[in-house]
């Protein structure tokens, strides 16, 4: 049963990550003012939403180097460290504080994604 408590809370952790990515994905494409999708594609996994090119800069697709997504195992917690490693992804957090709200918004389901996944498991 160990085991399987903590395969639980990692599945968890994970979908609930999942989510608030997810989030603030969508919470960057609503704030319209990031020139890129670099930054958006970035954010806790890789994903291929197309680029707009306000400024002219042309495009660049994201890497699994532009991703955060690292998950910390240890005997009693699971961490997951989840966000964007583009150069100006910090300057974008500061200034509009995108992943705090997106957590803000997502906080209701990724409850319910990480009840789902521990029911799966422990079921």
């Amino acid at each position: 049963m160990p085991g399987k408590l903590k395969e639980a809370r990692q599945k968890a952790v994970e979908a609930a990550g999942m989510v608030w990515a997810d989030e603030a994905k969508e919470v960057t494409q609503e704030d319209n003012h990031i020139d890129t999708s670099l930054y958006i594609n970035s954010i806790g996994y890789l994903t291929n939403i197309p680029y707009t090119n306000k400024t002219g800069k042309g495009e660049r697709n994201a890497t699994e180097a532009d991703v955060v997504h690292e998950l910390t195992e240890e005997e009693t917690k699971t961490t997951l460290e989840l966000g964007s490693d583009v150069a100006y992804a910090s300057h974008l957090e500061n200034r509009y504080n995108i992943m705090a709200r997106a957590l803000d918004r997502a906080e209701p389901r990724m409850q319910q994604v990480a009840e789902t996944q521990v029911r799966l498991i422990l079921e």
